[in-house]
């Protein structure tokens, strides 16, 4: 592939994240509005927003599946067709049901969308490289998250919060017909399909992918430590709002700060491999140190909680977003680290099952904590022993694995 036509592919699967989160956000930067609207408890609004990870967790690995079956480019069309018009229907909701409703099927497209990119990095991207796309293309989130929360109080305050839906959602077509002419002018785009992995019995399923230490570490490091960046993504601006007393302007107006944060720590990984691969690190050895810089620096968060002032709240937020993100990144990293590209989408997705699943069990908790303790002070503790849990766990199931080659997978 052409380096303009390379620039181009990494702007588009950059620009397919940011549309990702901006219809993600819409809810939370909403909360306050939609919770007072229908008179929803935490532990009722922890239930949308379980409706939607519940979603994501089952179509993750199922999204995987299918990218590495018809190909990176029809799969994430179909995704984000999917996942805008699921968006815009949110705007038909009349209370709780049909709003978890609308975002569980907003979860099934968005479930796509970080395979894909993950398979296009392990097709396309050479492996020194590989960091340094993934943190281009995760940070998408850190994008969308930073512009919907003015993005959808502006639209909010100008047309009501279900037009905020409705064009937030419509943002996702002009995306696919971009993409579209991009494909059809651009042959490496046509990537081959005809050929997945297969055994005697036939297609390489999760199964034989469950039986690697290789996928389980990528599993286990999703499900203990992702529930913190969801919990920023889902409660932030109702902990603004309920426990520092803003309004949803006010929120629109910061709300954004720690994920402009997280959009430049998304970068901070690859260069850090970049130059610690210069100096003779390995790939293994690179990897385990930026997760240990993550784990010890994301439970800085705790401050948030304590501190007296939005500067000071927002500041051990940014902090610990920043060092979750350095974890993400690289762990996101792993599965093109450890196996062949044509099993990359699938390993991904089995990794997406576990940030869901420990998504859904920590959003849960959250809900009820709130209702039972009214004090954000637990959850902020429970978060900040995530990262430190999540980084020994990880390291004991690593150990000193190496990258699988094809006949090992093939092998019964």
């Amino acid at each position: 592939m052409a380096r303009r036509s390379f620039l181009v592919l990494v702007a588009l699967l950059l620009g397919s994240t940011t549309i990702n989160y901006v219809d993600r956000q819409v809810l939370s930067v909403l909360a306050p509005v939609l919770r007072d609207e229908f008179a929803m408890s935490n532990e009722e609004y922890a239930w949308v927003v379980n409706a939607f990870m519940v979603s994501y967790a089952v179509s993750m690995p199922l999204a995987g599946w299918v990218l590495d079956r018809i190909g990176v480019g029809r799969g994430l069309l179909l995704s984000v067709v999917w996942w805008s018009a699921a968006g815009m229907f949110t705007a038909l909701a009349q209370g709780p049901g049909s709003l978890a409703v609308a975002r569980a099927a907003l979860a099934v497209g968005q479930s796509g969308a970080w395979p894909a990119f993950a398979k296009a990095t392990a097709i396309w991207v050479p492996p020194q490289w590989s960091s340094m796309v993934i943190g281009i293309c995760n940070s998408g989130s850190s994008f969308g998250s930073m512009i919907a929360p003015p993005f959808v109080v502006w639209l909010t305050g100008r047309w009501g919060w279900r037009a905020a839906f409705v064009i937030t959602g419509a943002l996702g077509f002009i995306w696919v017909a971009a993409f579209e002419l991009f494909r059809r002018a651009t042959p490496p785009m046509r990537e081959s399909v005809a050929s997945p992995f297969r055994s005697q019995s036939g297609v390489v399923g999760w199964q034989r992918l469950l039986a690697f230490r290789q996928t389980w570490i990528v599993f286990v490091c999703r499900f203990l430590a992702d529930p913190i960046w969801y919990f920023y993504v889902f409660w932030i601006p109702e902990f603004l709002a309920r426990e520092r007393g803003l309004s949803l302007a006010a929120v629109g107006a910061v709300a954004w700060i720690p994920f402009l944060v997280s959009a430049i720590a998304n970068f901070v990984p690859g260069v850090l491999a970049q130059r610690l691969t210069a100096w003779g690190w390995s790939v293994g050895n690179v990897r385990r140190f930026l997760m240990l810089i993550g784990a010890a620096g994301s439970p800085l968060g705790l401050a948030a909680v304590h501190a007296q002032t939005i500067a000071m709240t927002m500041t051990f937020i940014c902090v610990a977003i920043f060092f979750w993100m350095i974890w993400s990144v690289t762990v996101q990293t792993l599965p093109g680290d450890f196996f062949p590209q044509q099993a990359v989408a699938s390993v991904y997705g089995l990794g997406g099952l576990g940030s869901t699943l420990g998504s859904v069990l920590a959003t849960w908790l959250v809900g009820k904590t709130l209702d039972w303790t009214h004090s954000y002070e637990p959850v902020f503790l429970g978060l900040a022993l995530l990262m430190p849990v999540a980084f020994v766990v990880g390291m004991a199931v690593m150990g000193r694995l190496q990258p699988l080659k094809q006949e090992e997978l093939l092998s019964p």
